[in-house]
């Protein structure tokens, strides 16, 4: 923090205000996130007694440097998300909202204890789901499962409420305030996004006005904040002298925050440069992002390599500027298809991505992987979604006719139906016209959709063709 005031005065609450004012200043347009929201606006403060009244209303002490921030600074305003909500009296408007800030808080040093519990419990709800013996002999006692799952279920909800007890939510984006316990007034994240089990809070280790001080200058210092909170503070030297002595971890954490700069030095990318083994694959992508020419002479020396290092080129190839992609085409083909052995699909996905955006992309290369049964459906769904942006797919409309006819997965003909939907052909219209009413009572309802859709868009262009020339 900046040693020209005492922290938590007056000196202090009227710097965050000027750090507030100049990054509204240099974002004038609300281009960094969550800022056309908030526009940069503090709500008025509260007093000291209003503060204590709230405390003894809910039975809890808010932390000082909270309570610092809504008494001097304000009571909501702009943060690294969408604003931060201010706290409120009135029980009609906020019902409900402060019921658990009480309660004790699991956000402790013993934190990873519950992170395993949690994923403890997520493993055995899969496994619950059994084989299809299992499923056989469930059916034949309804109160079984309907007593297992009402058991889940509970145990599930009992996970979720203690995800929120003995916190305050800051905002809407999931940043929570910790209320009591070995962390009290550090900040963890909730993705209300992407809610699992298995996947809770993450804790960032950071106070409240760390948090929130130090968004605002990494803003001001150039920084990209879109991933703020999960990346570390500093700059490229401090994070290069905390790496030497960090723990695997740390160093990890250290790799990925070099993302949020938009320029390194010489130095910083020699750092990088020096593959050794920790985040191997981000290095790579970090270095294509900074030198793009050198990026690219570590990319063809892991691609080319054996199979660990063109794990890694795969994994990182999406980095590269798609300008340059076009001299891969041919190897990545190569790579879907196993020419250099059998890797995952994860790994196929992210090479059909790549050639997707490649200028000679063409259908017919991809037409034998397709249709091979032997690869999984969701590759083959990947495969399709690849062909749908070939420039060339209209001159194959004997072959998509023929794989309409055989396909065996109704979520590859879906996407069949979108890679379609901007191919003119009667003989597509003539084969959905027939495959209708085999997909009417599918699941899938999209696909007769589209393809009633495609009709009458076809029928549609040919009467206006035909206006269009008796004219």
């Amino acid at each position: 923090m900046n040693e020209n005031y005492k922290y938590l005065s007056d000196e202090h609450a009227d710097y965050i205000k000027n750090l507030i004012k100049k990054v509204a200043d240099k974002d004038k347009n609300y281009e960094i996130f969550g800022a056309s929201t908030h526009k940069y606006h503090l709500n008025e403060t509260v007093s000291l007694e209003w503060v204590r009244e709230f405390e003894k209303k809910y039975q809890v002490e808010l932390p000082e440097e909270y309570v610092f921030f809504i008494t001097k600074v304000g009571n909501g305003g702009p943060d690294p998300f969408y604003g931060i909500i201010p706290l409120s009296l009135e029980e009609k408007e906020y019902k409900g909202c402060y019921k658990n800030l009480s309660k004790p808080s699991i956000y402790d040093d013993n934190y990873l204890q519950y992170y395993e519990k949690c994923v403890a419990f997520s493993e055995k709800e899969y496994s619950e789901e059994g084989s299809l013996e299992d499923e056989v002999r469930n059916i034949e006692n309804d109160n079984n499962i309907e007593d297992n799952e009402q058991a889940i279920y509970e145990e599930q909800n009992q996970i979720f409420s203690e995800l929120e007890d003995g916190v305050l939510n800051l905002n809407t984006h999931g940043s929570l305030l910790i209320l009591n316990g070995s962390r009290k007034g550090e900040i963890a994240y909730m993705d209300y996004c992407a809610l699992e089990v298995d996947i809770p809070p993450r804790l960032i280790n950071m106070t409240f006005l760390e948090w929130y001080q130090n968004f605002f200058e990494e803003v001001l210092a150039g920084y990209d904040t879109y991933g703020y909170g999960y990346y570390m503070l500093g700059n490229e030297n401090e994070l290069m002298e905390k790496y030497t002595n960090a723990d695997l971890e740390t160093k990890s954490n250290i790799i990925s925050t070099f993302f949020k700069f938009k320029s390194i030095d010489k130095k910083a990318l020699s750092f990088l440069c020096h593959f050794d083994g920790i985040e191997n694959v981000r290095r790579l992508q970090l270095i294509l992002k900074f030198d793009v020419k050198k990026g690219l002479e570590f990319f063809e020396y892991f691609f080319n390599g054996n199979r660990e290092q063109m794990k890694i080129a795969v994994e990182a190839c999406l980095s590269m500027p798609k300008v340059y992609r076009q001299s891969y085409y041919d190897k990545m083909l190569h790579f879907i298809y196993g020419d250099y052995g059998n890797f995952n699909d994860d790994l196929k996905t992210t090479a059909f991505l790549f050639i997707r955006d490649t200028k000679t992309l063409s259908a017919g290369d991809l037409f034998a992987f397709l249709k091979n049964k032997e690869n999984s459906e969701s590759i083959r769904k990947t495969c399709m979604y690849a062909i749908g942006a070939a420039k060339d797919k209209h001159k194959f409309v004997d072959t998509f006719v023929e794989i309409l006819n055989t396909i065996d997965s109704e979520k590859i003909l879906l996407e069949m139906t979108v890679t379609l939907s901007n191919v003119q052909s009667e003989k597509i219209a003539w084969t959905y016209k027939k495959l209708i009413p085999k997909y009417q009572n599918s699941d899938n309802f999209l696909i007769v959709k589209n393809m009633e859709y495609y009709l009458k868009r076809l029928k549609d262009r040919e009467q206006y063709a035909f206006k269009s020339f008796k004219k």
